[in-house]
C-alpha cells in the first residue's frame, strides 16, 4: 500500500482497509489510545501511546534492504541492513486518512542467520522516533521467521524535548501494510 499525503498531511486508506486496520490494532495492541505525548515529569504511572508507522522507503519487495558487500542480495546474510523510514500517524481516521504526527528513522543490522545451533534470524535495531515536541531513542532485537519480522519489544534509551529523560519500552507489531507501535513510558 502506498501512503499518500494531502495538504493536511494524512495517510489516506481505502474504507475496506481502514476496517482491517482497526481490527488489527485492537487485536495486536488492545484498545488504541489517543496519540498524545506524555509530559516530562508526569506522575509515576506508566503512560501508553499508540501510533501506526507507514513505511515510506522507495517500494520494492524489500524496501530499505541493503545487502552486505560481497553477499547474495536474494538471501539474508550477516551484516545486511534494513533501513527504517516511516511516517508516524494517529490510530484514528480523520476525513478518510490517518493524520501524520511524526516520523522514525533508523537501521536494523542482521547479526544472526540460521545455521547449526542458531535457528533464528536476528537483527539489532537502533531507531529514533520524532514528533514536533520531542523524540525517543529506541534499541533492541527483532527476530525474523521466513524473512518476516516477528513482534518485538525495543527499549526506550532516552529522549529529547517533551520526552527528555524518558524510559520504558516500545512494542512493535507488524501487519501487511504498516507497523503498530505501542509506547509505554515509565
Amino acid at each position: 500500500m502506498q501512503a499518500r499525503t494531502t495538504r493536511r498531511a494524512r495517510v489516506r486508506v481505502p474504507a475496506a482497509t481502514a476496517a482491517v486496520i482497526a481490527v488489527a490494532a485492537l487485536t495486536a495492541c488492545g484498545t488504541p489510545s489517543a496519540a498524545a505525548a506524555a509530559p516530562t515529569g508526569s506522575s509515576g504511572a506508566a503512560k501508553t501511546l499508540t501510533y501506526y508507522a507507514f513505511d515510506i522507503n522507495n517500494g520494492g519487495s524489500d524496501p530499505g534492504f541493503i545487502a552486505a558487500p560481497g553477499t547474495n542480495p536474494q538471501a539474508f546474510a550477516q551484516g545486511d541492513e534494513l533501513i527504517i523510514n516511516d511516517q508516524l500517524t494517529t490510530t484514528h481516521l480523520v476525513n478518510g486518512g490517518y493524520p501524520i504526527v511524526g516520523y522514525d528513522a533508523g537501521v536494523c543490522t542482521l547479526t544472526r542467520i540460521p545455521e547449526q545451533h542458531a535457528n533464528q534470524t536476528l537483527a539489532s535495531c537502533v531507531v529514533t522516533a520524532v514528533w514536533q515536541s520531542g523524540s525517543l531513542a529506541l534499541q533492541g532485537v527483532v527476530s525474523f521467521q521466513s524473512k518476516q519480522p516477528e513482534p518485538a519489544v525495543l527499549a526506550i534509551t532516552g529522549g529529547t524535548g517533551r520526552f527528555a529523560g524518558a524510559a520504558g519500552m516500545v512494542g512493535v507489531s507488524f501487519t501487511k501494510n504498516f507497523k503498530i507501535l505501542t509506547i509505554t513510558l515509565k
